[in-house]
């Protein structure tokens, strides 16, 4: 006996049983069909409506279905919608391995398309393009997963030991491990020297061991992290660079610093030993290392180095903020036996200490030299050396961050503020780009009628600027139709009498001088300011009138006096 046609799967079509035995009725549907046939058979719409009460089957086909799902959080096929007929079901896989907690509201605006449009085209072709770009979306998820999960898993590059990072010092590694000068040489040998001699070695020996410390950070931040970032993360140079300026002048200043203390250590090896070394002279490689060109190097490299610590501190912050896959490789290194969990921000940081530390170092070795006189005067010399050093770098440090400053100031200041000089001349926005930043904090102008308001003082080389903060932007502030832009050509700066924190600034010229009253936060902050602004105007005069006579003590005389005029 043939299957019953496949418009009888529907209880409404067919309801009389046939006679055949060989036919059942599948659950929760009166349709019969062959046993054998049963699987084959499309899914009906009614199948979870229960036949009782008292609708006939012609008065249901005018009310609409609604399909309801049962929330499980094991996948569920998706039930077949009732309108499709039954050439459309090959539609029916395109659903079927669809989760339901993937995307509750599509579920249910994919059935409820079907019911109420019944097979409209233009919706099923919606629904199908929103699926399409829900899957290309989840693809590209999984693709950023699988990338940094691929870092984190197999590594980024291969994890390199000592002996690679260290290169030509792999040897001088392993010998420097000891903690002590005291630990290497043999007992014997180190029974026959006095006690300044085994402290001198020591502070040398600590020198030897810190400076191949440093070496090793630079190799650190060079070969792991720098060259990772490029290979392995592909990124620019510039890039890197922001991070890490000036990475190989300065590992090729301290690999011949460290070569050189090496060469000396083996000329001073004792009766052919290998490890017994005494070191008389060290001064002369000191002065070295810290004179002429050499000296120049490392104040330009440090200076730059250490003027960019925030910046480059703050641009890793941002990086590993931002950047899964940076993250990813930053953790991975800093699980190395090699790193030993030295971050980059820790890395730059013991960089731009390092120069610090050798003063005390050169002190001490200083103060254990008591046979010569020649290495007594280089190691004073060498002493003095890089003190200069360091100082020089410290200039440029604060140099760069009052340039970092006044661009900071610049980018905040209202591009259409504008303010008439007492000389007549027009002072805008782009004149601060023009000017160097010699000092700026919070002070008080007073009016005339005894209110207080705080602006921002921003001294430059040959004006004093007073700006407000209006709207989170930078203006010209405003006083008693004053300029708030001071010339420090012929400004006299004085104390406010009986006004602890107040100043005066007195604009003198022939004709019309104009004073302004300033109050700081305090005693100390107010001579603070009256002593930089007078040595600013102190430089601007020996720059701009050298070969020039000055003022003489007439004209002096009389500037003094008309600011007295001023002040009673």
């Amino acid at each position: 006996m043939g299957c019953a046609p496949s418009f009888w799967k529907c209880p409404f079509i067919f309801r009389k049983s046939p006679t055949s035995s060989r036919v059942r009725a599948p659950r929760g549907c009166s349709a019969f069909v062959h046993k054998g046939c049963r699987e084959s058979l499309a899914s009906c719409a009614k199948v979870k409506m229960k036949p009782k009460g008292s609708l006939q089957a012609h008065d249901t086909s005018s009310l609409p279905t609604v399909i309801m799902r049962n929330k499980s959080s094991q996948p569920k096929d998706r039930p077949q919608s009732a309108v499709l007929l039954a050439d459309e079901t090959t539609a029916a896989p395109m659903f079927a391995n669809r989760r339901s907690q993937q995307s509750v509201s599509l579920s249910k605006s994919v059935s409820i398309q079907n019911i109420a449009g019944v097979g409209n085209d233009e919706n099923i072709s919606n629904t199908w393009k929103f699926l399409s770009h829900s899957t290309d979306s989840r693809n590209k998820i999984s693709k950023v997963n699988k990338s940094t999960e691929s870092l984190t898993d197999e590594g980024v590059g291969t994890d390199m030991n000592e002996g690679q990072l260290m290169g030509d010092f792999e040897i001088e590694s392993k010998q420097l491990e000891a903690e002590s000068w005291s630990q290497i040489v043999d007992s014997k040998f180190l029974k026959q020297q006095k006690k300044d001699v085994v402290i001198r070695q020591e502070v040398i020996y600590e020198l030897m061991q810190t400076e191949f410390h440093h070496l090793r950070i630079l190799k650190i931040m060079s070969d792991v992290y720098s060259r990772g970032m490029r290979a392995d993360l592909l990124f620019e140079q510039q890039m890197v660079e922001k991070l890490f300026p000036c990475l190989d002048e300065l590992i090729s200043i301290h690999s011949q610093f460290f070569q050189r203390i090496l060469e000396r250590r083996k000329d001073s090896l004792v009766d052919e030993s290998e490890k017994d070394f005494l070191i008389k002279r060290i001064g002369d490689v000191l002065v070295h290392q810290f004179s002429g060109e050499n000296a120049e190097r490392l104040k330009k490299t440090y200076g730059k180095f250490c003027g960019q610590h925030n910046q480059s501190v703050n641009y890793f912050k941002d990086l590993y903020a931002k950047d899964k896959r940076f993250q990813a490789f930053v953790k991975k290194k800093m699980s190395s036996s090699v790193i030993r969990r030295l971050g980059i921000p820790e890395c730059i940081l013991l960089v731009t200490q390092r120069i610090t530390k050798y003063p005390v170092l050169f002190q001490r070795i200083l103060q254990c030299t008591k046979d010569s006189e020649v290495e007594q005067e280089d190691l004073a010399q060498s002493l003095g050396l890089v003190k200069d050093v360091i100082g020089a770098v410290d200039s440029q440090v604060a140099s760069y961050e009052k340039k970092v400053r006044l661009n900071e100031i610049y980018t905040k200041t209202d591009s259409k503020s504008i303010m008439r000089m007492k000389s007549g001349q027009m002072f805008a926005k782009e004149d601060l780009k023009r000017k160097k930043l010699v000092r700026d904090g919070s002070v008080f102008l007073k009016s005339t009628t005894g209110r207080r308001k705080e602006v921002q003082a921003v001294l430059l080389t040959d004006v004093l600027v007073f700006l407000q903060e209006k709207y989170q932007k930078y203006v010209f502030a405003s006083l008693d139709q004053k300029s708030t832009v001071i010339s420090l050509k012929k400004l006299i700066v004085r104390e406010v009498a009986h006004e602890e924190k107040g100043l005066f600034l007195i604009s003198m010229g022939m004709k019309d001088p104009e004073m302004v009253e300033v109050h700081a936060s305090s005693k100390e902050e107010r001579n603070s300011w009256i002593q930089i602004i007078q040595d600013t105007i102190s430089t601007l005069n020996r720059d701009e009138d050298e070969g020039i006579p000055s003022e003489n003590e007439e004209e002096k005389k009389m500037l003094d006096t008309k600011a007295w005029e001023l002040k009673g």
